[in-house]
């Protein structure tokens, strides 16, 4: 009767602890545990994608960029893979498409707001990034890419979130 008791006392604990402890955290930008619903629109688009979350830095920007009053533009970049923290990724470089990259990333306001995030103010050769990516481009962007990789067999990535790095 004495082990019922204490089956039964246990039983309580571990279900009252259970319901304390339902609601889903995830581990958001920075490494920081949060509650999933305070995650920024990109990272929950990256959850339900097929996303790589990776530190690079930017090794090439070819060409300008055009003016942003003409027409809006991802524009691809080469970065050099320093780490890779979510996805798999064996490549040493990637091709990272940003979305108007004249703008800063915290500065957009039109339809990609709810697509693209992060703290980067200007785009500059040498920056280290840490880039949210998805692919294919065409999941959150079917309009005008600027490309000097045209005959380049590489995935082209869309960068959903990108911060800088010191």
């Amino acid at each position: 009767m004495r082990t019922l008791k204490i089956a039964m006392i246990f039983l309580i604990i571990f279900c009252a602890f259970q319901n304390v402890t339902s609601d889903k955290y995830v581990v958001g930008s920075g490494g920081k545990v949060i509650k999933e619903d305070n995650r920024t629109e990109p990272e929950k688009k990256a959850d339900k994608n097929d996303t790589l979350v990776i530190t690079a830095r930017l090794i090439e920007i070819p060409g300008t960029f055009p003016p942003n009053d003409l027409y809006n533009y991802v524009y691809i970049m080469k970065y050099r893979v320093i780490k890779v923290e979510k996805g798999a990724y064996t490549k040493k470089e990637i091709l990272v498409g940003q979305y108007n990259p004249l703008i800063p990333r915290d500065k957009i306001k039109d339809k990609m707001d709810k697509y693209v995030d992060g703290d980067v103010k200007k785009f500059e050769v040498g920056a280290k990034h840490r880039l949210v990516l998805i692919t294919p481009i065409e999941k959150v962007w079917s309009e005008q890419i600027e490309s000097d990789y045209f005959d380049s067999e590489d995935e082209q990535y869309f960068a959903l979130k990108t911060d800088i790095l010191k």
